[in-house]
């Protein structure tokens, strides 16, 4: 049976919405667990709060190995297979957690969970824009964001309910639930395999030339077009390529995320004494932007280039922090004021950076190398993650918030420099089709 371009366009579109609405689930399933690892570990004699570190310093260095192997092309895996293979090493991983009662166990989990990061985040972003089409690009990325935040929000909450009635030993089932979580996505995945790609559009002359080199196609299905356009970029061309994507990913997550989700809460309870109950207000109330703010952000910024977006996402978050920055001079409800604030600048950050980043990184390298180039920028996010409360700590000891905040505000610039570097490929643009994924 022929298939006409407008049922391969709805079959595509149907597969998209299975893996955002699976994917949303496993989100959900993470978000009941995600708060509580550590808690968990630490309650095992054998473990304690000092191996609830090595956890997370094994899963961080296993995730970046695994994607700076990816990354170097060293190995290759179609696009479907990585990321399966991912979500069957986060299952592994919180299934031993479950039996995680000494160091050796856990070690070997955190092995598994980065691994598995490291697999499916290099493969997710591929699968997904080789069912879009360019010009949709942004809006389906800005929905996967705000799926993920909400669905990790409500799961978060509903683990805290579960927790209250049943104590915490109610967290060796959530792992599990988390673990079973991962098999609609795979089942998605494997589904996705069989759809029919989006053809790659021709590259230009000039990008041709830069992309001469020995190598094979990154896992494409039979069928994809073959011949001058699937040679492989090297390792070289590749860092060269994806070099700005993957200084801005670092640098977002090294003095934007992980300064909002482990420094913050730092400050707020050490510096600022807002109280526990003000922290969860806050992360909440971020959220709730997110899910709220996504869409008519999204719609604002897709006729401007993705580098204006990003930078629009940093300016946002130097914003935040300087008016925390300057209401940490004030007394306790304008502390606490400019607390809220950064969570809401911060929110609506993100807002412009989930869908920017994605198609920024897109069309920056052929998509055949997409895969590599998502790895590479995913090990930079990793490294980011590593480092980044390392900083907010060392600003803590000045003992005054706003000798966090202002430095964190000033560093933001050089993030913003990053958007400034390299050469995009040549895409077409048209008008958003809102009938991609259901509205709402």
């Amino acid at each position: 049976m022929l298939r006409t371009p407008d049922g391969l366009a709805a079959l595509r579109r149907r597969s998209v919405n299975r893996i955002l609405v699976l994917h949303g689930l496993s989100s959900f399933c993470y978000g009941m667990v995600f708060p509580f690892i550590g808690i968990h570990l630490a309650a095992q004699p054998d473990i304690g709060t000092a191996g609830v570190a090595v956890y997370y310093g094994v899963s961080g260095l296993a995730n970046l190995a695994v994607s700076l192997l990816l990354a170097s092309a060293a190995v290759r895996f179609p696009r479907h297979a990585l990321g399966i293979t991912g979500l069957l090493l986060w299952l592994s991983c919180f299934l031993l957690l479950t039996q995680g009662d000494n160091l050796v166990t856990a070690a070997a989990a955190a092995v598994l969970g980065g691994a598995g990061q490291g697999c499916f985040m290099a493969a997710i972003i591929p699968i997904v824009n080789s069912l879009v089409p360019p010009e949709e690009r942004r809006q389906v990325f800005a929905r996967r964001y705000q799926i993920l935040n909400a669905t990790l929000a409500a799961g978060s909450l509903l683990a805290g309910l579960v927790l209250t009635v049943f104590s915490r030993d109610a967290i060796t089932w959530l792992l599990i639930a988390n673990a079973v979580g991962y098999l609609p996505v795979a089942l998605a995945l494997g589904l996705a395999r069989k759809v029919p790609e989006i053809a790659e559009p021709t590259e230009t002359a000039e990008t041709d030339e830069t992309t001469r080199s020995t190598g094979t196609a990154d896992g494409e299905p039979a069928g994809k077009p073959t011949g001058a356009a699937v040679h492989a970029l090297g390792t070289g061309m590749l860092i060269k390529a994806a070099l700005g994507a993957a200084l801005f990913q670092f640098g977002a997550y090294l003095i934007g995320y992980s300064q909002f989700e482990a420094t913050a809460p730092l400050v707020a309870d050490h510096l600022m004494d807002t109280g526990i109950g003000w922290i969860s207000v806050m992360l909440t109330l971020n959220v709730l932007v997110i899910v709220s703010a996504q869409r008519p952000i999204t719609k604002l910024l897709e006729k401007r280039p993705e580098e204006h977006g990003l930078r629009i996402a940093v300016a946002l978050w130097a914003a935040g922090l300087l008016v925390a920055g300057f209401t940490a001079f004030g007394p306790g409800p304008v502390r606490l004021t400019g607390l809220l604030a950064y969570a809401v600048l911060f929110a609506v950050g993100e807002c412009a950076y989930s869908c920017s980043f994605h198609p920024w990184l897109i069309s920056k390298v052929p998509d055949r190398e997409l895969t590599r180039a998502s790895a590479l920028c995913n090990s930079m996010m990793g490294v980011g993650m590593f480092f980044g409360p390392s900083i907010g700590v060392a600003l803590i000891s000045f003992d005054h918030a706003a000798w966090v905040w202002l430095p964190l505000a000033a560093l933001c610039a050089l993030v913003a420099l990053t958007t400034l570097r390299g050469r995009t490929r040549t895409t077409t643009s048209a008008p958003t089709d809102p009938d991609l994924v259901p509205a709402g």
